[in-house]
């Protein structure tokens, strides 16, 4: 039994025990906790893949949750996890896969029993085979046009031809099944000796949290998983250590045409894998410099230049076997043509700054690096249950068992700088590297005239692979290569944290009823409300702090929300390198100017972390916005004005369900700007406007702010004061007060939106279904919360599982403005008239569910909803998060989600089946809907391919068909076939004409 190192404010215990079929788990006993969680890491993955049946690893994963010997049903776990207020999923990486969960704390040991079925007795049924490649297609065409995964997958296909790492790891029906077929195999019997060849327990790392104690947990995982399979397999069980997949044809120059109008330099270093050096983590300190955002960093004079507005480095692709350390580079216009210079530019950094500046300096960034660690291992933040076990079970396949926690984080060792001369020397030099260039073809730089583009078998990415140019590679290599003057190693962090002493005189403690526990309010003039909470329960030297500041002009128009707009990606800009500094010593600050949780009506400061330096930085960055004169940081304004015209011209390329979501939206919110709107805004928008807009926001202003955590009501209430004074604004004016509303949908009457996808290479349609319920109370939160509890995950099941419908499928609840609504969603290849029927088939049959259920299944359902209410907060910045979304709203509902459990108590079942029938169901003459439809390319090639006119045009998306109440514009069986005649109104008629619910002034 080995207990693992854990955080100085982790009151958990641990436990990590090897069971003797060798499968080893980390057990956690948390007696406060609401949720109990588990994840299963087993070392198999896509790098054991065969060339004859890609994306095999992924499919497997698919099929464990299909059913196995113990629980038959083919969706039994992920509706007993709904069921029980949570949720379950997996992923497949090249080297492990990983299934993980989360559940109602009292369900923990039956989800054990059903959760080791998975890895014990899998069924791999014949039929549910062949429906489940269905899924792994649609998985696959919804990520075709990402541009990460194409790139990606160029680097892999470009690996040595011999290599696993060349595979396809998603996989697709002309993988996993047309190949086979091909070749005379059956793909069950692939996936049966995949799983008997592959999985073994003692390459499974299992991890387990509940509120159960130790001993109870280990008797249940001894008693589950003792069980599993053992055939003492090595991790990647028949993948070779030494083969190299990184031959000189992969080594080179690659030019990438992207979707999406981007521009953006990666270079690759193959280096040696990184999980057997954690205890020095040497690429640590490399990663930590080059990619550093401070004075003298790299990123610092690319900006200077004009060239570059982001800059990340590390360690990315990571296997067993391998790494690869990536240097990648953001692109401006300005950039592209000097990806060389940039790329002397990296090695000036890497060889000269780097490599031959002082090992003294090198020592002072590392031991900084090692002390703000320390600091944010001993003070961590605990994260959602389920997160944390995938956590643990994946650091149990990479690191010692007593570093099971903190092996990711910590240094652990002195570290040579010699090995990490040597380490350079070794692996970062031109002829180690990849590139890629990735810029729209047109634009490519220093193309030669006889170029043969190529394309990329899986995603059909156009490439052209070009040497690295002796000439370059030897002035990169040169012993006389000097560094830029502006280039220098990090300087001393100014806000490492210096204290971490526990205030006296917090009322609240981690046995306080978290339902009694709210903020003051500490002062409430007409221009300034601060709550304020001294919460030290947690037991971290930490503070949250929430700041809005609140003016209506932001909303006048699309140009005056470009200019705030404008005035957020300045501020970010010119604040960048003292916020990354403050960043790297535990301490964020972000500004956004919207929220989804709650109104915001101007810009939005969070500041959060060690509360010694946090006074400091709110000041500064309050200071920046008080005093900004746009005009000198002309260079600045422009650079993000191009980044962020080119955020909205790419805002096409989004899935198709967020275009279904957005249509909605810019049909009942008031106001709304269209991206098109913005985008023509923004292009022509000016610095001097911005000024004046800035100027005329900051004049008038509501300031809201809430802080919780290690700071007392006198130094809140002076970090506030002292950081606003600046300001001297006056109270907001009648016309600046926010006046937000939405549409209100007259009941029995179903609105329609259609439109053709924006991006014509997007294969999938989409249908967005919103319900709207009525204004945000408590009791009409709590049906809506259960009812999606309900229905989620039996929509999942009868949608994507048995009908194939797509990979996309969800039901969730809105809450905008102060109106609930329900949202169902569907992306598939089919198109969206049939899938309009098939959902609407779903809520018929639903209906019967629902009456049929067994009331003791229903009082699982309001148990578990209630269970997970009750949750307490995990940190201070939660319990701040929580509290300024009621500020900002205005309803100050503190124990919002206690009241809600309240109410669930007393739910029936009756009570749920009225509020669906009511609101819901498509026999209701009640019901409020709006649907909006977006056609794909699958559904417009089948319609052509019949002979067909689509009929739907670019014209539709201006439209919004109304249809009079009780019409039923997509009958399912047993309605009227006639298809009524709707109201045809523009967009802007039918914004203008609506009643609205006013939800705040």
């Amino acid at each position: 039994m080995v207990v693992p190192r854990k955080p100085d404010s982790d009151q958990r215990e641990y436990r990590i025990i090897t069971l003797p079929n060798k499968l080893t788990a980390v057990l956690c006993s948390d007696p406060e906790t609401q949720s109990a969680a588990a994840a299963l890491a087993v070392a198999a993955g896509q790098l054991q893949d065969s060339p004859e049946v890609q994306g095999l690893a992924h499919f497997l994963e698919h099929m464990l949750f299909l059913g196995n010997e113990k629980y038959p049903g083919e969706s039994d776990f992920d509706s007993f996890c709904a069921s029980s207020a949570g949720y379950s999923n997996a992923w497949t990486s090249m080297d492990r896969t990983v299934y993980h969960y989360v559940l109602a704390h009292d369900k923990l040991k039956d989800s054990l029993d059903r959760f080791s079925g998975f890895f014990s007795c899998p069924l791999f049924s014949e039929d549910l085979t062949d429906r489940e490649l269905n899924a792994i297609e649609s998985e696959n065409n919804k990520n075709l046009q990402e541009d990460s995964r194409r790139e990606f997958q160029l680097l892999r296909s470009t690996a040595k031809a011999s290599h696993p790492l060349q595979r396809f790891g998603t996989g697709n029906i002309y993988s996993l099944k047309e190949v086979p077929a091909k070749n005379g195999t059956n793909t069950r019997q692939h996936l049966l000796d995949f799983y008997k060849q592959r999985y073994s327990a003692n390459i499974m790392k299992l991890a387990v949290l509940g509120r159960d104690d130790l001993d109870t947990q280990e008797a249940w995982v001894r008693e589950y998983f003792g069980g599993v399979p053992n055939s003492d397999l090595e991790p990647l069980h028949g993948t070779s250590h030494d083969g190299d997949p990184f031959d000189a044809g992969w080594k080179r120059v690659f030019r990438i045409v992207p979707v999406k109008e981007r521009r953006k330099l990666v270079l690759f270093f193959p280096c040696p894998n990184t999980y057997d050096v954690y205890r020095t983590k040497p690429l640590r300190l490399v990663s930590h410099c080059i990619g550093h955002e401070g004075p003298g960093s790299l990123l610092s004079l690319l900006k200077e230049k004009g060239w570059a507005t982001e800059l990340g480095a590390g360690t990315g692709t990571q296997s067993t076997h391998f790494s690869i350390f990536e240097i990648s580079v953001k692109l401006l216009e300005q950039g592209l043509p000097n990806y060389l210079e940039i790329i002397s530019l990296v090695f000036q950094y890497l060889r000269v700054c780097f490599r031959k500046g002082s090992h003294g300096d090198r020592d002072r960034i590392r031991g900084e690096m090692e002390h703000i660690e320390e600091m944010n291992f001993r003070y961590r933040t605990k994260v959602r249950e389920d997160q944390y076990t995938e956590q643990l079970a994946c650091n149990l396949t990479r690191y010692a068992e007593e570093d099971a926690i903190c092996g990711p984080d910590l240094f652990f060792e002195p570290m040579d700088q010699a090995d990490v001369d040597a380490l350079l020397d070794e692996h970062f030099h031109p002829a180690n590297m990849r590139a890629h260039l990735v810029a729209p073809e047109a634009e490519q730089p220093d193309i030669p005239p006889d170029a043969k583009w190529e394309e990329e078998f899986w995603y059909k990415t156009r490439y052209l692979p070009l040497p690295v140019d002796p000439q370059h590679a030897s002035l990169w290599t040169s012993p006389d290569l000097k560094c830029h003057e502006k280039l220098f190693l990090p300087t001393p962090n100014p806000y490492t944290p210096d204290s971490s002493e526990l205030k006296p005189g917090s009322k609240v403690t981690s046995e306080s009823d978290e339902a009694d526990i709210a903020p003051t309010l500490i002062v409430d003039t007409p221009t300034l409300k601060l709550w304020h909470l001294h919460d030290t329960s947690f037991k971290q030297p930490k503070a949250s702090a929430h700041i809005q500041l609140t003016n209506f002009c932001v909303e006048r128009s699309a140009r005056s929300a470009i200019c705030l707009r404008m005035v957020l990606e300045l501020l970010h800009e010119v604040t960048n390198e003292e916020a990354y500094e403050a960043e790297e010593a535990g301490l964020i600050f972000d500004v956004t100017n919207t929220s989804h949780a709650s109104v915001c009506s101007g810009l939005r400061l969070t500041f959060k972390g060690y509360d010694s330096k946090l006074p400091f930085l709110v000041g500064r960055i309050m200071g920046v916005i008080a005093g900004l004169d746009v005009a000198k940081h002309q260079s600045a304004f422009e650079l993000v004005k191009e980044a962020t015209v080119l955020d909205y011209r790419n805002r096409k390329f989004q899935q198709n369900y967020a275009h279904g979501i957005i249509a909605v939206n810019e049909a009942v919110e008031h106001p709304f700007w269209s991206n098109e709107e913005r985008l023509a805004e923004c292009e022509t928008i000016t610095a001097a406007e911005v000024q004046a807009f800035l100027r005329e926001f900051l004049s008038e202003m509501l300031v809201e702010s809430v802080i919780v955590g290690n700071l007392t009501a006198e130094e809140a209430e002076g970090m506030v004061r002292r950081a606003t004074e600046p300001f001297g604004w006056a109270p907001l004016s009648e016309k600046n007060v926010p006046a937000l509303e939405l549409s209100r949908i007259p009941e029995g009457v179903t609105v329609l939106r259609e439109q053709l996808t924006p991006d014509p290479g997007a294969v999938d349609s989409s249908v967005v279904t919103y319900l709207q319920v009525g204004p945000r109370e408590v009791r009409t939160e709590a049906l809506l919360e259960l009812l999606c509890q309900v229905m989620d995950k039996e929509m999942y099941a009868q949608l994507r599982t048995v009908e194939q419908l797509g990979y996309v499928v969800s039901c969730s609840q809105q809450f905008r403005f102060g109106v609930c609504a329900l949202r169902l969603l569907v992306q598939s290849v089919h198109p969206p008239s049939f899938l309009e029927v098939r959902v609407e088939t779903f809520l018929q049959a639903f209906a019967k569910h629902l009456a049929d259920m067994p009331q003791e299944d229903f009082a699982e359902h309001v148990d578990s909803l209630i269970t997970k209410k009750k949750e307490k907060d995990r940190s201070a910045e939660r319990r701040c998060d929580r509290f300024m979304n009621e500020v900002c709203a205005h309803t100050f509902a503190f124990s919002r989600k206690h009241q809600v459990a309240g109410v669930l108590a007393g739910v029936t079942k009756q009570d749920l089946g009225d509020f669906f029938h009511r609101l819901v169901s498509p026999s209701s003459a009640s019901r409020a809907k709006f649907t909006s439809h977006v056609t794909g390319k699958a559904a417009l090639d089948a319609q052509k391919e019949a002979g067909e006119e689509p009929d739907v045009s670019p014209e539709s998306a201006r439209q919004v068909l109304v249809f009079d109440k009780g019409a039923v514009p997509f009958p399912i069986e047993g309605q009227p076939a006639d298809l009524p005649e709707p109201k045809v109104l523009s967009v802007g008629e039918y914004r203008k004409t609506a009643e609205r619910y006013r939800v705040q002034k």
